[in-house]
């Protein structure tokens, strides 16, 4: 301690004009206190010589006359900065690892997404030369795949749009082609990925702004928009809520207690949930879909939504059995990483999205126009069906 005394005392008293003299004082407690606790590796000894340190310090200020509450504060930041300094280290070290890590895994994405691309343009290919008696079906199972995927090719809202102006095109069945274009988009974009409240709203949210967007412009169809829209985007949470229920019967024992846990909390008010959204997507319109949603809202949202909380119901019931039924304590803190690293897979993936725009948008494009193509194809056979039969019963009666 010696050395160090004379160190600051000769420093204070060299520097006791400086205009600057609490920036001295603060890097030179820094320096010299630094290098008396890097070898202390018990947080109680490290304390310990913290406070030695702060009683040399401040008696040295007193021997030059200079103990005002400015240079005090300068030791007491030096001292802070000292006693942080490796954990600071390791925690910059940390945030780099995970900047890398986060390129790394953006790379990946970047690279699986590329390779999915690829293999449906090279079937593409292939079912061109095929010949008709297969190409068509093969067509069709090609576009419901990349249907159940346009999250992960960042084209569910063009995809929406295209299949709605589709609908609008042909002018026939407009509410309940959409009503079956949104709920089976909704239903396989939320089964296609991570069950959550948060994606699943978030999927609900972009299908209802691609509607509210067609129509404020069509005015004249906009009630059967929004109608089909609302309903249909219900329909579809539904369905998906339906099915993870059924699967969750069957989910292997290495799922996560506290993940089931959370999805149970997050379906008790999904109905409330969906509301919420519904308004939050009208606050988007600047036209006629405001008046129309509101009244949606207050005439028959509450009723609809009775499919939506029974199978919230149910799927919470059966949750709470698949809890009971797993006894993972001992790996909790394994799942917890895990999901750790899926969530900022997530987070990359999103990033993904916002990069390469100029060269993708054109493709993009033609691919939602064709999925749009497809998916009222898809919702228009089921309309047909659906007047069929209803045409049958009466001729029968």
């Amino acid at each position: 301690m010696k050395s160090l005394q004379n160190i600051f005392s000769a420093t204070i008293k060299e520097s006791k004009e400086d205009n600057n003299l609490p920036s001295v004082i603060s890097e030179l407690t820094f320096e010299l206190s630094k290098k008396k606790i890097q070898r202390l590796k018990d947080d109680s000894h490290i304390q310990a010589r913290l406070g030695e340190l702060f009683e040399f310090y401040t008696r040295a200020l007193q021997s030059e006359n200079l103990e005002n509450s400015t240079n005090i504060d300068a030791i007491i930041s030096g001292l802070i900065k000292a006693a942080s300094y490796d954990k600071e280290e390791f925690l910059y070290k940390s945030l780099y690892e995970k900047e890398q890590l986060e390129k790394s895994i953006n790379k990946q994405k970047e690279s699986i997404k590329n390779t999915i691309m690829g293999t449906f343009d090279t079937l593409e290919a292939h079912i061109e030369n095929m010949d008709k008696s297969i190409s068509i079906e093969s067509l069709k199972a090609l576009h419901n795949t990349k249907l159940r995927g346009v999250e992960m090719l960042g084209i569910l809202k063009e995809t929406t749009s295209e299949a709605i102006l589709t609908t609008l095109e042909k002018g026939k069945d407009v509410e309940d082609t959409v009503f079956e274009i949104t709920k089976n988009i909704t239903y396989q974009t939320i089964k296609e990925g991570d069950f959550s409240k948060t994606r699943i709203l978030e999927i609900a949210n972009t299908i209802l702004n691609a509607t509210i967007e067609i129509a404020d412009e069509e005015k004249a169809n906009a009630k059967a928009l929004l109608n089909g829209a609302v309903h249909g985007t219900k329909e579809g949470m539904a369905k998906a809520i339906d099915k993870f229920k059924n699967d969750l019967k069957f989910a292997p024992e290495e799922l996560a207690t506290e993940d089931l846990k959370t999805i149970k909390k997050d379906l008790s008010d999904i109905d409330n949930a969906f509301v919420e959204v519904v308004k939050s997507a009208k606050k988007t319109s600047v036209g006629l879909s405001v008046e129309i949603i509101e009244n949606i809202l207050n005439n028959d949202i509450d009723n609809s939504l009775s499919k939506v909380k029974r199978v919230a119901i149910e799927a919470r019931e059966t949750l709470s059995e698949k809890i009971d039924e797993l006894k993972l304590e001992d790996n909790e803190f394994l799942k917890k990483a895990e999901k750790k690293i899926e969530e900022l897979e997530k987070i990359a993936s999103k990033k993904i999205e916002s990069i390469k725009q100029d060269e993708r948008t054109q493709n993009a494009t033609k691919e939602a126009k064709r999925l749009g193509n497809h998916a009222w194809e898809v919702a228009k056979s089921a309309v047909e069906s659906a007047i069929k039969s209803a045409k049958d019963v009466i001729n029968k009666k």
